[in-house]
């Protein structure tokens, strides 16, 4: 069901459904930034693209700003299907991203072309630290952390989630290194690249109720030009959903066999549980203290069973949050939590000791 009281296609102030090429054609009409931003250095760098902390001379002020990498320019001539591939996905992490409007997801402020004819889009510096930081200073008792603030961080995640989940978006490659906790308390969760838009006819995914695996109607649903194109090699991702993707020791068992049919907001409940898991035991799932195993090594493992009990590898931690990380990570997605309401809800429960 839609929401009558939202603008769909047909209705006045709905957004215009454009392909990837019309949304390039655009970009290229519109004048060029080029004496606005100001470079700085490069601050991160991933499959997709590279991040640098630029200076907006318009405003005076400080932003990320992400370079899609491999990209010869719209103006080459060059139709490689991987490089239309990369925009494509490219353009949906700046379009999902930048309507997830919560105060735990970064804003997106412009997409655009830079002097290469490369995509770009700018977004909020954050300065802070990941979370695998956090975790270990927590497990110190340094600098400020320990586990209870920790787990408050936790539970702010699941609060993002949940928003973005509402909206029909599942983040896919949620882990330590993709949250960032700012300095004044702020917790945002980063990089939507490998998000996938769930179908918008509220179809549930297995073990899911409708009301979990639909988007939530009176928030709207997130438009891309990806998912408004039913067919045609202009949406340049029509297999790539289908691929295995995400870092392993936070992924899903669905996930790692790539079952499209079965991903929705429990891969996510499941990754939570994940770090989690690596907050209390010190170390990630299917990994050991100091090891850092390959990712085909992980994959063999987590295809094979369940990681190594929590219990034995974090004797002493709170029973609590032992038994809240094996309800997330369980193997049959049906057991775990619902939803991510549902985790932050018990994680809140264990921080005010009403558990």
């Amino acid at each position: 069901m839609t929401d009558p009281s939202l603008p769909s296609a047909s209705q006045p102030g709905a957004a215009p459904r454009l392909s990837q090429s019309e949304v390039l054609r655009r970009l290229r009409e519109r004048p060029r930034n080029d004496e606005r931003y100001s470079e700085s250095r490069e601050v991160g760098r991933g499959a997709m693209g590279a991040v640098y902390r630029v200076t907006d001379g318009d405003l005076r002020r400080q932003l990320a700003m992400k370079v899609m990498l491999g990209d010869p320019g719209v103006e080459s001539a060059s139709e490689d299907e991987s490089v239309v591939r990369r925009r494509a996905r490219f353009l949906e992490e700046a379009q999902v991203t930048g309507q997830l409007d919560h105060p735990g997801i970064v804003p997106v402020h412009e997409l655009g072309l830079d002097s290469q004819g490369r995509l770009y889009f700018t977004m909020k510096l954050v300065r802070g630290r990941d979370l695998r930081e956090v975790f270990e200073s927590a497990r110190r008792d340094a600098d400020g952390w320990n586990l209870p603030r920790a787990i408050g961080v936790l539970q702010r995640v699941c609060e993002a989630m949940a928003f973005a989940h509402s909206k029909g978006v599942v983040h896919r490659d949620l882990k330590p290194a993709n949250v960032m906790v700012g300095r004044f308390g702020e917790v945002y969760v980063m990089d939507w690249g490998l998000a996938r838009v769930l179908a918008r006819d509220g179809e549930a995914k297995a073990g899911e109720s409708g009301a979990v695996a639909a988007a939530d109607a009176s928030l709207g649903p997130i438009r891309t030009e990806r998912k408004e194109q039913s067919s045609g090699s202009d949406s340049g991702l029509g297999t790539m959903d289908g691929d295995i993707v995400g870092t392993p020791s936070y992924m899903a068992p669905e996930q790692a066999r790539g079952r499209l049919e079965d991903i929705g907001p429990r891969v996510d409940v499941y990754s939570l549980g994940a770090m989690l898991y690596e907050l209390l035991a010190g170390h990630a799932p299917y990994a050991q203290a100091g090891e850092k195993p390959s990712a085909t090594a992980v994959l063999t493992s987590l295809m094979k069973g369940a990681p190594p009990e929590l219990a034995r590898e974090a004797k002493g931690a709170p029973e609590e949050l032992v038994a809240i990380c094996e309800k997330a990570m369980a193997r049959d997605l049906r057991q775990r939590y619902a939803d991510m309401l549902e985790v932050g809800e018990d994680l809140r429960a264990w921080l005010e000791g009403r558990v």
